[in-house]
């Protein structure tokens, strides 16, 4: 993580995942049985971390061989490139819904079973920038 951020201060980071369909999976899986493992694997699992100036969202997943978590890739967005940045909950999921101004649309869904609220905490920094 410390080599994407630049010496930019982390103010916020959350884990997260996205709601793969089970389709997703089973096209992989058999990618994988045709490719002996080559294909890779569907990436769920992602941190969103927030600097005084990016967002970051570094996707993870794990080797095919062996299992090591490894980067897939990461999308920085600038904060000033953000519309919108709404967390629902819903039970113990906190359901967070990013919107950029190019109207691009992201969704992520944070276990909140502790009940710290972190994805609420990282809307309440955001928000700070969209309305000024």
């Amino acid at each position: 993580m410390s080599k994407i951020l630049n010496g930019e201060k982390v103010l916020c980071s959350i884990k997260s995942h996205k709601d793969i369909k089970t389709s997703t999976i089973i096209g992989s899986f058999f990618a994988n049985l045709v490719t002996m493992g080559l294909a890779g694997m569907v990436t769920n699992n992602f941190n969103l971390i927030l600097t005084s100036e990016n967002l970051y969202i570094e996707a993870k997943g794990y080797a095919t061989w062996g299992g090591l978590p490894e980067e897939r890739y990461v999308d920085k967005i600038n904060r000033k490139d953000i519309q919108s940045f709404d967390v629902k909950c819903d039970g113990a999921d906190e359901l967070i819904t990013i919107i950029t101004i190019k109207n691009k649309k992201l969704t992520f869904i944070r276990n909140n079973e502790n009940n710290n609220n972190l994805a609420l905490e990282m809307a309440r920094l955001i928000s700070e920038d969209i309305k000024n």
